[in-house]
């Protein structure tokens, strides 16, 4: 159930506005009865809206039995539903101790990484080339030997290292 509830609510957060089960289960290929369960759990804990839509038959238009109802979704409070959804960080990590030599020094290479922060060479330029995609540092054009990296100011996020889980492509 965790697996379906994480797939459907990046579906939803992709989706934005209304949207139906129906859609949901296409986008992301699980069942639609599975969809509805989750859809149903996330309405109970207050993170969706549900809306029925029953149609109105025309004028003439025999009725026979009940109109099929069409339910649609919308995300109730977008603040909540990313806090219960985004990924949690763990802290004091080997990231967050390279975090801080990178906010404390703006201009950086991969040694001081290595020798400030206590990581190894290869987790120093991963987390430097995730950075650089994701388009948090840039190549250092004003530095004095060595320095091979600069913080950009204007996307500094402050004192808790930026998440790069879903940093997969490279720059263009």
């Amino acid at each position: 159930m965790k697996g379906r509830l994480k797939i459907v609510s990046e579906a939803i957060s992709l989706k934005g506005g209304f949207f139906s089960a129906k859609q949901i289960a296409k986008e992301t290929s699980i069942d639609f009865k599975d969809v509805q369960i989750v859809l149903d759990r996330l309405f109970r804990e207050g993170m969706v809206q549900r809306f029925d839509l029953i149609p109105n038959p025309g004028e003439g238009a025999p009725l026979r039995g009940r109109p099929k109802k069409r339910t649609i979704y919308q995300i109730a409070d977008g603040r909540s539903f990313v806090n219960r959804f985004k990924p949690k960080l763990k802290p004091d990590t080997a990231a967050d101790r390279m975090w801080k030599v990178i906010r404390g020094k703006r201009d950086f290479s991969i040694k001081d990484l290595v020798v400030l922060a206590e990581v190894k060479r290869e987790n120093a330029r991963w987390f430097v080339k995730m950075l650089y995609r994701a388009r948090y540092i840039s190549p250092s054009k004003s530095g004095g030997p060595g320095v091979e990296w600069s913080l950009i100011k204007i996307k500094d996020p402050g004192p808790k290292r930026p998440y790069l889980g879903n940093v997969a492509r490279p720059r263009q």
